[in-house]
């Protein structure tokens, strides 16, 4: 059997523009480095020194360290490596853009999302799955008008969420409450509310498929519950994406994967900034920045 490509490779999961950007990297990287395939992590770290000695962007360093990470990630795939030397290693990106995480809003808050009661009991079902695909997915509200009814695997107890220009696809497991959840919303619910012919996994309460100012206007009777806090769907994702790694304790690598960002510097954003494990992420992965 022929082994894929590194580009056959990235293409599985990146559109061709990111890949085309992270071979350029890459080769950039291979050509500096004729013995990278056999790299430890302090070659790693010295070579993103020198990137950093000569490039001041954070962002474009993060760029620059990501596509060495899939360099790596495709060579333990072929069976190169058996343990991937930067797996761990990240960036700290200076944004101007900070996450106010004392805003935000803990998975108990969350859960409150879910005790309010509809008039019809249709909503309830329907609602209840929308919100829990933001309380415990943290998808957007573009990526939950996107799902189809094919995306829902209950035999596997998975959502697939596609990618999108900002970002990646991704496969999540759903939990528990939520299997009773979608069983009755697709097999009961849905059959009933529906008034045209549509594969879309979320409609309306005319039966139609649904909008994300539709799901904003779903989310607007909850903003009582908090009444001096923003609540809406794109606040509800941080606050889910904050809570994966400052409640659960959840790796960068592994909430970043989750949340379906390109880069880790932008899931960095969301760790408090006075917790002791951000201090130990930069310190011991990248003491020079």
């Amino acid at each position: 059997m022929t082994k894929q490509t590194l580009e056959q490779f990235l293409l599985q999961n990146y559109s061709p523009q990111t890949v085309s950007s992270y071979l350029f990297a890459i080769n950039h990287f291979l050509k500096l480095n004729p013995k990278a395939k056999r790299y430890k992590y302090g070659n790693i770290v010295k070579y993103m020194e020198e990137i950093s000695a000569r490039q001041s962007n954070s962002k474009y360093r993060v760029v620059i360290l990501s596509a060495v990470k899939k360099y790596y990630d495709y060579l333990v795939m072929s069976g190169y490596r058996n343990d991937h030397p930067c797996k761990r290693l990240n960036i700290k990106v200076n944004s101007n853009q900070a996450i106010q995480v004392q805003d935000l809003f803990s998975s108990p808050e969350l859960q409150l999302l879910l005790e309010r009661e509809n008039r019809y009991r249709h909503l309830d079902v329907r609602n209840n799955v929308l919100l829990s695909l933001l309380i415990y997915q943290g998808l957007t509200s573009d990526e939950i008008i996107r799902l189809t009814v094919k995306d829902i695997d209950l035999d596997n107890g998975t959502v697939y969420i596609k990618a999108s220009k900002n970002l990646n696809k991704r496969r999540m497991n759903l939990v528990p409450r939520q299997m009773i959840l979608f069983f009755n919303y697709l097999q009961e619910t849905r059959p009933k509310m529906l008034r045209c012919k549509t594969e879309k996994l979320i409609i309306t309460k005319l039966g139609k498929p649904m909008s994300v100012d539709s799901i904003h206007a779903m989310i607007a009777p909850l903003k009582g519950l908090f009444p001096d806090r923003k609540l809406n769907p794109q606040t509800i994702r941080m606050s889910v994406i904050c809570n994966w790694l400052n409640e659960k304790n959840i790796s960068l690598e592994k909430a970043q994967e989750l949340a379906g960002h390109k880069w880790p510097g932008t899931t960095e954003k969301y760790i408090k900034v006075n917790s002791s494990h951000q201090r130990e992420i930069i310190n011991r992965y990248f003491p020079s920045l």
